[in-house]
């Protein structure tokens, strides 16, 4: 019996430092900034009884991807990524997972993805990567089918820290291309692409950033990171209840123009 008990406390200690190891904070702001957002949208469409076919702009490993073609098996969910590496290991997974509403492929999203084939686009972090953004965007809002929503996450310039050592200054991401965006900047190359945006939510404010240093000062230690997860996670709580009024990163909603009407 003790034995049992011993080795049942082990696992749970080797799963809790585990899942301490491959947690992220801004992966997980992220995510649930991106749930919240996309919920509506898709729960409305499955009441008018049209699923929704969805591109993941730059899906990468499939990190938001997988989750959410779960939740709506009635949805149409396709990813595109540059990394063919990436592409493959997502199809590997999607065909063992058996998602037969999920897809991948390799693509640059600077080049098209086909004229009015998706309702929705999301894009997380990635066209802070792309040198020529404004192509990038432009092929996205064509992507669309009028009406279609195109969701975009990215950081913002400048931004604001607790700890300086988290300072642009100092911590300069070598994929970037641009450290940030305004909110202006980035609302007026959507307007430029044919699209409205119709709002705009602040993410990693105060609370969030504070989570997201705490977590990067001691994500190399398991144990601190252990202890401090259920601090780190009540930081993620207020922030989401309490959206914030600014923030070092942005997710615009963004809307395609309806077609003209007959006659206009």
């Amino acid at each position: 019996m003790t034995k049992n008990y011993l080795s049942k406390i082990a696992n749970l200690v080797r799963a809790l430092t585990h899942n301490a190891a491959v947690y992220r904070v801004g992966v997980i702001l992220r995510w649930r900034w991106l749930e919240r957002s996309l919920a509506p949208l898709l729960m409305r469409a499955t009441q008018h009884g049209k699923p929704l076919v969805v591109l993941d702009a730059g899906s990468g490993n499939g990190l938001n991807a997988f989750p959410l073609a779960r939740r709506y098996p009635a949805s149409a969910w396709h990813g595109v990524e540059l990394n063919p590496d990436l592409v493959r290991l997502c199809q590997a997974r999607s065909a063992e997972e058996r998602l037969p509403n999920l897809t991948f492929t390799q693509g640059d999203l600077t080049e098209s993805q086909g004229a009015e084939r998706f309702d929705l686009a999301y894009s997380i972090d990635v066209i802070e990567h792309i040198e020529e953004d404004r192509l990038a965007i432009g092929n996205l809002a064509r992507s669309l089918r009028p009406g279609g929503w195109l969701l975009i996450h990215t950081p913002l310039a400048p931004q604001r820290h607790w700890f300086h050592r988290f300072d642009l200054d100092q911590r300069a991401h070598p994929m970037h291309v641009r450290e940030g965006y305004t909110v202006d900047d980035l609302q007026a190359k959507l307007r430029e692409a044919g699209l409205e945006p119709l709002k705009v939510i602040y993410t990693h404010g105060r609370w969030g950033t504070l989570a997201w240093e705490l977590w990067r000062l001691v994500e190399e230690s398991q144990l601190l990171s252990l202890l401090l997860r259920l601090p780190v996670e009540l930081l993620i709580a207020i922030e989401l209840a309490f959206p914030p009024r600014w923030g070092n990163c942005v997710l615009i909603e963004a809307k395609k123009c309806d077609a003209p009407s007959a006659g206009s």
